[in-house]
């Protein structure tokens, strides 16, 4: 007995070595992480019946809300009456409304509290309503003024509200709040995450930090069960890769963005750039979490990211920075710096430009703008607004183009100095697509005019850009609506449809479309490609003859019957003329005398004859 009694003392002396130990003190951190989910703090649906009704209260930190409102749905018609928007803020709120369905006649509902109502709008009513704030109340102002409630979110600290407008012809008879309320395929939100944690390890030489990403869901789970992931390093390349591990309930996948190395560890099965990944045996708690990560043994921190009930995340990574010994620097090694990180530049098939900020000047201690130059010194910088700028044209200024790249050199001159920076820059390609379908699995050169018709624009550039596309028709020029982008590994889209626009009866079109991308200064350089496309309308062609058609073949028939009626009438008018000139016989037997003879005889008589008797 007494040895089993020491065999356990021991076992038990064993195990408490073993109990977790804090690895290190967990602070807030300011890193600045996004994400992405459809769920509310209270909401509803209800089915559709003569109007669409959509209410959003929205309680905002912040001061600026963007709302895209979108009609991505095929096939569905318009109400008779038009849809409307109800949208409750917080006061001092600046409310930017945009996306695809600008071109709807939308009635909008907005707090009178709201600071200003901005974005692309033109056919939108709105009207400043003196809105209830609680959600109970608000949900009942909508029903007695409109009947009914399609669609109500009750959001907190949203950054940005996607909102697309849908008739739910299945839904419960009348929208009843619930809490925690999922509302998929009708609204997300990104929202920025809080309570990030972050801890330092004392290591003599770190090399990497290490981030761990815990999404957790309410019940009931929602029905994606995919988790996109996109990560940027903030300060990359990095010497050695960051790690990332993503933690979820069991069932859920990840399919991660990213451009750099990274290190990865997932807990269910995961996707990279094509790549399948298989899934790891991750602990359940924040502290074992931890305690994995810190298996590393050159990390430099440890950062805990617990988010909720996400579709998406976008995160935010960091190398590690190389410690350097403090030294008295000289002003001129201030001015290489500021210089060789200060500096934005864009290009095209025509130019290339190039902008940093002026105070350049002043810490480089230079007389002028001037004193920097292109290769070419007589191609110096001109000051707009905040900026100095260069452009020049791809065969002037020593601007040589080889492989669609862009090469030059910026070069600071004045007494006591000079420098010399190289540019490289690569010009961005564009793609233009048509397509029958927004799966954009039919490619065409038509554009039908009783369907809508998607065109997609492709880039190799996402940074501060945007697009446009206009169809013309002889002399009509037509703009394509704008509709959300998409943004894969290699390159940035644009979607235009041509929802709500009339295109004219023509055979024959060109498609002309432009992206233009720049950073602070107001000049933007622009790439263009155009495609030769045809107008057909389906419709005419299947269903019958279009109106005009009609018109004229109605014409043809009347013009047609007229003759025949005036032929007709000719045919028996001289008929009867002819008739009325042929003889009488006389009767036999009768008197020559007799009145009835007589008046028989007087009859007969023509323009043509002599006498009444032969």
């Amino acid at each position: 007995m007494k040895v089993l009694q020491m065999i356990l003392l021991v076992l038990c002396l064993r195990k408490g070595h073993t109990v977790p130990v804090p690895l290190c003190d967990l602070q807030n951190s300011e890193v600045e992480t996004v994400a992405k989910h459809s769920l509310t703090l209270k909401g509803c649906i209800g089915k559709f019946s003569s109007q669409e009704v959509y209410v959003l209260n929205v309680q905002s930190k912040d001061s600026f809300l963007i709302l895209e409102v979108s009609r991505d749905s095929q096939g569905e018609d318009m109400s008779a009456k038009p849809p409307v928007l109800i949208v409750n803020t917080n006061p001092g709120v600046f409310l930017f409304i945009t996306g695809s369905a600008s071109h709807l006649p939308v009635i909008l509902h907005y707090s009178n509290h709201t600071l200003s109502i901005e974005g692309d709008k033109p056919k939108w009513k709105a009207l400043q309503s003196n809105l209830p704030v609680n959600s109970e109340e608000l949900l009942q102002w909508a029903k007695a003024n409109y009947s009914e409630v399609t669609f109500f979110a009750e959001l907190q600290n949203p950054k940005n509200i996607y909102l697309d407008l849908k008739m739910d012809k299945t839904g419960p008879e009348t929208c009843v709040l619930q809490d925690n309320f999922f509302a998929t395929d009708i609204l997300q939100t990104e929202y920025r995450i809080e309570g990030i944690q972050k801890c330092d390890i004392a290591n003599k030489e770190p090399a990497k930090n290490a981030y761990i990403v815990h999404v957790t869901h309410q019940h009931p789970h929602p029905s994606h069960k995919v988790i996109d992931i996109n990560v940027t390093i903030n300060n990359g390349p990095c010497e050695k890769p960051p790690m990332v591990y993503m933690k979820s309930e069991e069932g859920y996948v990840w399919n991660i963005h990213n451009n750099e190395n990274i290190g990865i560890l997932a807990s269910g099965n995961s996707t990279l750039h094509s790549f399948q990944i298989p899934a790891t045996n991750l602990p359940e708690t924040k502290d074992e979490l931890i305690r994995v990560a810190s298996r590393n043994a050159d990390l430099n921190s440890i950062s805990y990211i617990h988010v909720f009930d996400a579709r998406s995340v976008i995160l935010p990574v960091s190398c590690v920075e190389k410690k350097i010994i403090p030294t008295t620097k000289k002003p001129e090694d201030q001015c290489s710096k500021l210089l060789s990180s200060n500096e934005n530049y864009v290009c095209n098939k025509e130019k290339l430009i190039f902008s940093m900020n002026k105070k350049v000047l002043e810490v480089c201690n230079l007389q002028g703008p001037e004193e920097i130059s292109f290769e070419d010194s007589n191609c110096t910088a001109k000051i707009i607004q905040d900026n100095l700028m260069l452009s020049t044209s791809n065969t002037e200024c020593m601007s040589r183009e080889v492989d669609n790249t862009v090469y030059n050199s910026i070069q600071l001159r004045d007494k006591s100095q000079e420098f010399k920076h190289f540019l490289q820059c690569k010009i961005p390609t564009m793609k233009i697509e048509v397509f029958e379908n927004l799966d954009f699995t039919s490619p065409t050169k038509i554009f039908d005019a009783d369907k809508i018709t998607y065109v997609r624009v492709k880039t190799s550039v996402a940074n501060r850009s945007k697009s446009r596309c206009e169809l013309m028709v002889d002399d009509k020029m037509l703009w394509l609506n704008s509709d959300r982008h998409q943004h894969s590994f290699e390159d940035f889209s644009w979607i235009f449809n041509t929802q709500g626009l009339s295109l004219p009866d023509a055979n024959s079109a060109k498609l002309n479309c432009s992206f233009c991308y720049g950073y602070d200064i107001q000049v933007e350089c622009c790439i263009h490609e155009s495609m030769d496309v045809n107008i057909i309308k389906s419709n005419s062609q299947v269903k019958g003859l279009s109106m005009e058609s009609v018109l004229g073949i109605t014409f043809g028939a009347f013009l047609i019957g007229a003759l025949l009626t005036a032929a007709l009438w000719f045919i028996y008018t001289r008929t009867r003329s002819s008739f009325k000139m042929q003889p009488v016989p006389t009767v036999p037997g009768g008197s020559e005398s007799s009145s009835t003879n007589h008046s028989i005889d007087s009859t007969q008589s023509t323009p043509c004859s002599t006498s009444s008797r032969a």
